[in-house]
């Protein structure tokens, strides 16, 4: 309630309250009735008269509570609300999306990789899209062309801010950053690495989409950095164990940040400068990589004679929202 109407309430109450001659007057003009009746026996039907200018003030002292004292809390409820939704807002301020595509000589990308990474909780989740993951297919404006192969997008409209329109549309989230590099490039930089040692919890067999088997035994393993470029172009419904992918992100984004690759970040195709994402990169080798598996979530599918991966709807509903939580 307004201050100064809240003034004016309470001094209008008060004159109503004030005691006058007329009043004094009426009183003893009461008692006087009052004495008289005692002596008829109607004193309780007079008592009951009595009482209710008194009932009738309590009631509207009590109208006056409810109506006026929930005004004067209001704000202070609506501000903590409004509080909540900026906290709420800050933390989805934390979250930066990045998209890595990987192109090769035909056109086509062989990887992409999204990461979401949240500097709060210092950590970074990750998937990696197969290459034939049915998608409806954007150019550089997100006008929509077609349905078909996310490997495709790129050479439709020969453009890295197509496939990431198309990823935007298909995983129905915004994307902050991405860069695109040569098939070639990326192969020459995994090589330099050393080989990565990965403690197999159990053996693992794969087959992928072209009929290339992948079999990695139980105990320690060696992966080199060509066999690296290899599990991340790997296609159809199978990919590998998330504690075995965290390690080969963890590794290549160490040597990234740990490695003077000038070259190679320039010749990328990016939405930022290479001094930028030479930053974002580093930051996210200090931060807890988890990787999100789409295992069992990716139904094989043969439309025309052409192979094609999809996407379980109902995981791919909650898909978004598990990519910017952090637990």
């Amino acid at each position: 309630m307004d201050p100064i109407n809240f003034k004016k309430a309470i001094k209008l109450t008060q004159e109503s309250l004030q005691f006058t001659k007329q009043d004094r007057e009426e009183v003893l003009k009461k008692i006087h009735e009052k004495n008289q009746l005692k002596a008829t026996g109607t004193v309780g039907v007079m008592n009951k008269k009595h009482l209710f200018p008194a009932v009738a003030t309590l009631i509207l002292v009590s109208l006056f509570l409810l109506v006026f004292i929930p005004s004067l809390t209001g704000d202070h409820s609506d501000n903590q609300m409004l509080s909540l939704s900026n906290a709420d807002e800050k933390e989805e301020d934390q979250v930066t999306s990045i998209l890595v595509m990987v192109a090769n000589e035909n056109k086509s990308t062989d990887i992409n990789l999204l990461f979401t990474v949240n500097k709060r909780t210092k950590k970074v989740n990750v998937i990696l899209l197969p290459p034939s993951l049915k998608v409806p297919i954007l150019n550089a404006d997100k006008e929509h062309l077609t349905e078909d192969k996310l490997t495709l997008a790129f050479g439709l409209r020969g453009s890295a801010v197509a496939v990431n329109n198309t990823v935007e549309k298909a995983l129905n989230m915004p994307i902050d950053y991405y860069f695109m590099w040569e098939r070639e490039e990326v192969e020459e930089f995994l090589n330099s690495m050393e080989d990565i040692q990965i403690n197999v919890k159990e053996n693992i067999e794969m087959k992928s989409a072209n009929g290339n088997n992948y079999t990695y035994y139980k105990g320690m393993e060696n992966v080199s950095g060509e066999e690296m470029a290899r599990i991340l172009s790997i296609d159809g419904e199978h990919q590998l164990p998330p504690y075995f992918m965290n390690k080969l992100f963890s590794h290549m984004l160490t040597y990234f940040s740990t490695s003077d690759f000038k070259s190679f970040r320039q010749q990328g195709v990016s939405n930022v400068s290479p001094e930028e994402m030479k930053r974002v990169f580093n930051e996210m080798d200090s931060l807890d990589i988890n990787t999100i598996s789409l295992e069992g979530f990716l139904h094989p599918n043969i439309t025309d004679g052409l192979f094609y991966v999809e996407l379980d709807e109902t995981f791919k509903a909650r898909l978004s929202k598990q990519l910017v939580e952090f637990k």
